[in-house]
């Protein structure tokens, strides 16, 4: 089965060919029609063209992006801006030049925002929650995230919802928090699988199969990165599954299985190489060298780490090459607008001054005979005029005053308001709390009462009918504490009314179950819980067990942090 796996993947390593010939062909456009049409469908073939070579070659996207932008700037195209934008945005990016990436797609943001136009809006704000995350800046990665997923959702876009929930469980695990991964990994699967997206089925068993792998599952790791190679090769991504096939080479690799270990990643990287993919091929190299290494086969464990740190010099010598290339090709296009816009306004000068000279002349002749009149009245005129601005002014300013008095007013109002709200949610949490320990209290007292009258029963020559009827009066105190419904009130009041929502949800929730969800979402101990509870805690683990089942809690998840979230 093994062989055949690998024959299958050789073979189709094969139609990386076709894609080298599609990325040396650089077709040019000619943008010299005047026809505002054609412009328009000139920008747009750019910036596709552009979008096209972004992940496989860097310095086509920027050429063609720039020429986009260079004309839609000319031509005042505010939509085709942004696209260039974004799309330099994303080359700086794949390049590790994160400030430049940020910078480009916050540009790019406010232009889509500036036009309405939510989609664009929604996946420029996934490219900019990238390059904050890459560049370690976590907490304005996952606001992005989040501000994509809310866009997506009010447009109902299944395919956007599902891009935004595989990179928030990206987000998750590359920040050790596994059960969340997983969480929003498999909604976008289950999104993908309902629109039938091979090509997302397999960007999310590839993410399943990463957060497996941290975890040190291996053969779950694998069984998804097979998966993720399987939808690849249907979709026809050879750049996807070359980081596939080496994702499956470090899964055996981590298991000690040598032979499988290297075809993959000579899979790997024989593809990569006929795909110019650099970074992945630095990738294979490395994890070659690893394989080998964990074998002790150190002669060729060295021979890979050599050609690892000369192929890495060299694409970094490029990477830096294409870097200052684009820096220069934007200063010497901002350097050039600058001339221009200089020539321009000093031609605009000298014709102006030319037009004043001439004017001038003739009119000095034809209005001497009216200057003394004129400036008697233009004296008055300019007297009446300065006092009516400064009237003016005045107003404005008293208007403007006014105005600041009225919104500090409006501040105050509000600040106020907010710490009257969290003044009564700070008593209603001390008066919940208060009543929490007061039962926790009363009921370790019923609980030693009873404690002691099951001893008097063995010790006592009282009857055991008077004594059995005090016990079910203490059973009654824990079953029916008359105190529940105000706790209830107070606590729906501080957890913005949470047993409502859950009961809503989840009919099929005893009264008990509303209880111990209540508790468990206080954050209150086991041990409290089964005094409050008036049970023990053996039988508070089997209400816990059947509380998950009736939530339908996947495994992994915990009860504790599903309520917390709730």
């Amino acid at each position: 089965m093994f062989r055949k796996a690998v024959l299958g993947l050789i073979i189709l390593g094969q139609s990386a060919l076709i894609w080298a010939q599609i990325r040396s062909n650089n077709v040019l456009i000619s943008t010299s029609s005047n026809s505002a049409n054609t412009l328009s469908v000139q920008l747009r073939s750019l910036n596709g063209l552009g979008n096209f070579y972004t992940s496989t070659d860097p310095d086509s996207a920027f050429y063609y992006a720039k020429r986009a932008l260079d004309e839609a700037l000319e031509s005042g195209n505010l939509h085709q801006q942004a696209q260039a934008q974004r799309t330099i945005g994303q080359v700086f990016y794949l390049q590790g030049a994160y400030d430049n990436a940020i910078a480009y797609l916050t540009d790019a943001l406010a232009k889509f925002s500036q036009l309405e136009m939510k989609p664009e809006t929604g996946q420029t704000l996934l490219s900019l929650g990238a390059a904050y995350q890459f560049h370690n800046l976590w907490a304005e990665a996952i606001k992005e995230y989040k501000r994509a997923r809310s866009i997506f959702e009010q447009l109902a876009d299944s395919t956007g919802m599902a891009e935004t929930y595989g990179v928030i469980g990206h987000y998750f695990e590359k920040t050790a928090q596994a059960d969340s991964a997983f969480y929003y990994q498999y909604k976008a699967l289950r999104l993908y699988e309902a629109l039938d997206d091979p090509r997302g089925k397999a960007i999310i068993y590839d993410n399943i199969g990463s957060v497996y792998e941290d975890l040190g599952q291996f053969d779950n790791a694998f069984e998804y990165f097979l998966l993720s190679a399987h939808y690849d090769s249907l979709c026809n991504n050879l750049p996807a599954l070359v980081n596939t096939l080496n994702n499956l080479g470090d899964t055996f690799r981590k298991r000690g299985k040598v032979a499988e270990a290297v075809a993959y990643t000579n899979l790997a990287l024989h593809l990569a190489d006929s795909l110019q993919l650099n970074y992945e091929v630095l990738s294979a190299y490395h994890d070659m060298a690893k394989v080998y290494r964990s074998n002790g086969q150190l002669s060729l464990a060295l021979s890979y780490y050599d050609s690892a740190y000369e192929f890495s010099q060299e694409l970094f010598n490029s990477q830096i090459a294409g870097q200052i290339a684009n820096f220069q090709t934007l200063y010497e296009t901002q350097e050039k607008e600058q001339a221009i816009a200089r020539l321009e306004a000093g031609k605009r000068i000298d014709r102006q001054a030319k037009n004043s000279l001439v004017i001038g002349g003739l009119g000095l002749v034809f209005f001497t005979a009216l200057v003394a009149i004129q400036e008697r009245k233009r004296r008055n005129q300019a007297t009446e005029a300065l006092k009516a601005q400064k009237a003016l002014s005045d107003e404005r300013i008293r208007n403007i005053e006014l105005e600041q008095q009225a919104l500090q007013a409006q501040l105050e109002n509000k600040r106020l308001k907010e710490e009257q709200f969290y003044l009564e949610l700070e008593a209603r949490s001390q008066d919940l709390t208060a009543k929490t320990l007061h039962i926790i209290q009363k009921n370790r007292l019923l609980k030693d009462i009873r404690e002691q009258i099951d001893q008097l029963e063995k010790e006592s020559k009282m009857k055991a009918e008077v004594l059995e009827g005090l016990s079910n009066s203490i059973d009654k105190g824990f079953r029916f504490d008359t105190e529940w419904e105000h706790f209830q009130d107070t606590f729906n009041q501080v957890h913005d009314d949470f047993t409502l929502r859950i009961r809503s949800q989840y009919p099929e929730l005893t009264d008990s179950d509303i209880r111990l969800c209540s508790l468990i979402r206080m954050g209150i101990s086991s041990k409290d819980i089964s005094t409050l509870l008036g049970i023990n805690t053996d039988s508070l683990r089997v209400a816990r067990y059947r509380l998950k089942k009736k939530l339908h809690l996947r495994h992994g998840l915990k009860l504790k942090e599903f309520l917390a979230e709730y």
